[in-house]
């Protein structure tokens, strides 16, 4: 009970901090759910019987609310119809429509196997897969304080939520650990959300929403900088300016380490002169917004040149990537964009 109150005095003020601060964002949404789950695997053991069910669906949901969680948080463009979602979306409801019906010693193999076991094997894939988004784009966000926090932030959920889907699915707790684990994850997960107040739970693509929109040959300027620049910082800013007047943001699979090869300045220098001197929290809301601009331009330009051909030629793989990353600056499609300038040339 001491370790199930010490659980719960954690979580408590997580909850209050992000229903105050962060309910009105659909990540803060969702990580309230997120702790409402974790209350739920803390105190099953102490449920009724007869209520247990609701407990036990609650804490079910775990994997699935985390991989959510790391798509809306470091995902350049979410994907939430695809196969990794239906898995996350089977790993919670298959064992919860299971519960009332299958029982892993009384029932069917075929039965046990889709109600219970195929949605635990989905339990690990989905933490993983989560997991690995946020190591492959943690180092996107150029704001360092909260690039940090983020990070711990969402490895603390993770590991958590791990250990309590392994140890549940194979039996190898004790009732003392869900305190621990809940406890502990809770309370670092706390100084995480305080560390990094501001901004901890925006997400990956806000800074396009907010209407940055910096110019493509003059990016390497700031007309309203937030601290003046040091000298090191300008010079880095115009080694970076002419880097990409020459068109090197239309590389493909670009990363901050490239163009720091590229540009012969360290990482930390970079982020800091895209973050501070050009204003962007992203550094693929950065390439982004370079490569819709040249590609509006030879839109209107070139109207006989394919679509395809200028989304390959300014550095994207796929149309589909192109389309999104230009829907989301222009607010339209790149086809609707140039008829729409054509005709209003030709009226």
């Amino acid at each position: 009970m001491l370790l199930t109150g010490f659980g719960l005095g954690c979580l408590l003020p997580l909850f209050v901090i992000t229903l105050r601060d962060f309910r009105h964002l659909l990540v803060g949404k969702l990580f309230l759910l997120v702790i409402i789950a974790s209350v739920g695997f803390l105190v099953d053991p102490l449920m009724p019987r007869e209520w247990r069910w609701i407990t036990s669906d609650l804490q079910t949901a775990l994997p699935g609310l985390f991989w959510l969680l790391c798509q809306l948080i470091f995902a350049p463009r979410p994907h939430l119809r695809s196969v990794w979602s239906a898995m996350a979306l089977y790993s919670f409801l298959a064992p919860s429509l299971s519960r009332p019906f299958v029982g892993v010693e009384d029932s069917s193999i075929v039965a046990v196997f889709f109600g219970w076991r195929l949605g635990q094997f989905f339990e690990y894939v989905v933490v993983l897969h989560g997991l690995s988004f946020v190591i492959r784009y943690w180092r996107n966000d150029l704001v360092e304080t909260r690039r940090k926090a983020r990070l711990a932030f969402l490895l603390i959920i993770g590991g958590a939520v791990g250990i309590a889907t392994i140890s549940l699915n194979f039996g190898l707790y004790h009732e003392y650990s869900r305190g621990i684990i809940s406890g502990l994850a809770a309370f670092a997960t706390l100084i995480c959300l305080v560390t990094a107040r501001e901004g901890i739970m925006d997400l990956v693509g806000s800074d396009l929403s907010s209407g940055q929109r910096p110019s493509r040959l003059n990016a390497n300027l700031n007309s309203d900088p937030q601290e003046p620049l040091s000298a090191q910082q300008e010079q880095d800013a115009e080694a970076l300016g002419r880097t990409m007047a020459e068109g090197f943001y239309r590389t493909e699979k670009l990363t901050l380490k490239k163009l720091s090869e590229a540009t012969d300045i360290p990482e930390y220098r970079l982020r800091k002169v895209i973050n501070q001197a050009l204003g962007y929290r992203n550094f693929n809301d950065y390439i982004n917004q370079l490569r819709v601009a040249e590609a509006s331009e030879r839109l209107l330009d070139e109207p006989e040149t394919p679509v395809l051909n200028i989304s390959l030629d300014v550095g994207y793989r796929t149309l589909s990537s192109f389309n999104r990353a230009f829907r989301d600056i222009q607010n339209t499609t790149p086809t609707e964009f140039r008829q729409a300038r054509s005709g209003a040339d030709i009226g």
